[in-house]
């Protein structure tokens, strides 16, 4: 690791590839907490240090410049689940490559699909990802001349494990404008689309997040259980390492490993995705349970169910916690966002995501000819954080950006006092149904065992679908005086939560439930309900 005078400073744009470094120099012995030993260096153990984290970074990015991988090269990166994903990102960025990150969950079709699009000069995957390639692998060779394993040995491969670390490549200088990272969609409607995010694209949700720990004083160990792929999640590392404080990157949303990272660490601030916090409620209730010490849960990505934020600040022990929610995009970064307290979340509506940030997003509803009559069309959102464009995909992108105003497919309303309100995604509407989402969000809060409840289309039928905690029976007497006031509601199908296919992010994939459901791939809990 460098510890001369000449490691950049930091500069007012986030630099992926020296935010290790630049922490380390100010705040070397803070730790990380983390619920699985590092695959790319398993001797850190689970409490690495911002010195040792950075050390492998430095390392890795020697490791990949003696393996070919030069400044502007694309890096694509289809690793097992693990938080190594973050600081291998980071060694792709200490190069000056470009790191492509894929959710470790995809199939290897999609994968490859992506890799046609993407034609990256590397690709970076491991041994438990090439056990599931099959005749994959060659065909992915035909959009990425550079197969290289993260650690261990496959296939023959070149693996960085073997590779000889030669000189440090020279620091990175990456244009503003240029990309610095590449994520990608959720992909809940299809193949994943991949976004490639400018520098200056990456500092929104940063400056947005230094800002608000600067006005609270924040000080205390940060957990977060999200996706180690999606964009949100370099945005929450760099700002965590700019205060210097301890970080829990938690590999496992399970409640029981949850409690035991967070009941050593004792965060005071939790970011999770909306469904993991359904999974975690069970933990809201336990002595001395792992929530008592937050001051602030946040939930960025998607709208949030009122009945887990009511239940997370009740397990906090704190005066006065927070729960803060903001919405947006991959391709947009932080659009609103809404800060909820004890006081009044009684009132909560689940369909209102929040206000813009003033001075840095804006927000409109372009109307439908569909919703003529309502509130309700396109939300669209204006932000210095758009993505650059779709790689492999410039038409589709252009189809959604429109004078500089981002079509976020989903459709929802703006109140009299300028707040948000998400009723749907575009996809997902039904006739009989005013709105998915909240029909979705009065089952949830009716039924407090269950962890999930979706409305997916089967045949002719739009029928609920739901999982329940720890797959406990569906008590269907709560159910019917649930869905009363409802349209009628067709029986519920019961599904373990391990069977429900979902993203990195956790949302449901609700075309891939329904034809799973349709064919019998996937199974149902009590047998099949009529």
């Amino acid at each position: 690791m460098p510890t001369t005078d000449d490691l950049p400073k930091p500069g007012k744009l986030f630099t992926l590839g020296l935010i290790t470094q630049q922490a380390a120099r100010t705040h070397p012995d803070s730790l990380f907490y983390l619920d699985r030993a590092f695959d790319l260096a398993p001797g850190l153990g689970l409490r690495p240090t911002y010195a040792q984290a950075a050390e492998l970074v430095e390392d890795t990015a020697a490791r990949l410049y003696a393996a070919g991988v030069r400044p502007g090269d694309t890096v694509a990166v289809f690793k097992s689940h693990n938080a190594d994903i973050l600081f291998l990102a980071c060694a792709i960025g200490r190069v000056g490559a470009v790191p492509a990150m894929l959710a470790p969950f995809l199939e290897w079709p999609t994968v490859v699909t992506m890799m046609s699009r993407l034609r990256p000069d590397h690709f970076l995957t491991d041994p438990d990802i090439l056990a599931r390639a099959g005749d994959h692998l060659d065909a992915l060779r035909e959009h990425a001349p550079s197969v290289l394993l993260t650690h261990g040995e496959a296939a023959g491969l070149p693996s960085l494990a073997t590779t000889a670390p030669g000189e440090a490549p020279p620091y990175p200088d990456i244009p503003e404008d240029a990309p610095a990272l590449i994520t990608h969609t959720s992909g809940t409607t299809g193949v994943p689309k991949l976004v490639a995010a400018a520098r200056r694209g990456t500092q929104l949700p940063i400056n947005t997040q230094a800002r608000m720990a600067k006005l609270l004083r924040y000080r205390e160990t940060f957990a977060m259980c999200i996706s180690f792929v999606h964009a949100r999640t370099y945005a929450a590392l760099a700002t965590a390492l700019q205060l210097g404080i301890g970080i829990a990157p938690l590999a496992d949303a399970d409640p029981d490993s949850v409690r035991e990272v967070l009941s050593e660490c004792r965060p005071g601030c939790v970011e999770a995705h909306p469904n993991m916090y359904l999974h975690w409620e069970e933990l809201a209730g336990l002595p001395d349970g792992p929530f008592e010490r937050v001051r602030i849960f946040m939930s960025t990505f998607d709208a949030i169910h009122p009945r887990s934020i009511r239940t997370l600040l009740g397990a906090s022990k704190r005066r006065s916690p927070l729960f803060i929610q903001t919405y947006g995009q991959t391709e947009t970064g932080p659009v609103t966002m809404r800060i909820y307290t004890r006081r009044g979340i009684e009132k909560a509506d689940g369909r209102c995501v929040g206000f813009v940030f003033p001075g840095m997003t804006k927000a409109r509803i372009r109307p439908r000819p569909q919703d003529e009559g309502t509130r309700n069309g396109y939300i669209q959102a204006k932000s210095s954080g758009v993505a650059l464009t779709y790689v492999g995909q410039q038409e589709l992108y252009d189809e959604r950006y429109d004078d500089d105003w981002w079509n976020l497919q989903d459709i929802g309303h703006k109140t009299r006092w300028g707040c948000v309100h998400l009723m749907d995604r575009e996809f997902d509407q039904t006739d009989g149904l005013e709105s998915l989402l909240a029909a979705e969000d009065l089952l949830i809060e009716a039924l407090p065992e269950l962890t999930e409840a979706v409305f997916v289309r089967i045949g002719d039928t739009v029928r609920p679908v739901v999982s329940t905690r720890r797959d406990l029976p569906l008590d269907h007497a709560a159910w019917r005086a649930a869905v009363a006031d409802l349209p009628a509601v067709p029986a519920p199908v019961h599904v373990a939560w391990e069977h429900m296919p979902h993203t990195a992010t956790w949302k449901v994939k609700r075309n891939v439930l329904a034809a799973g459901l349709t064919d019998g791939s996937i199974p149902v809990l009590d047998g099949v309900l009529s």
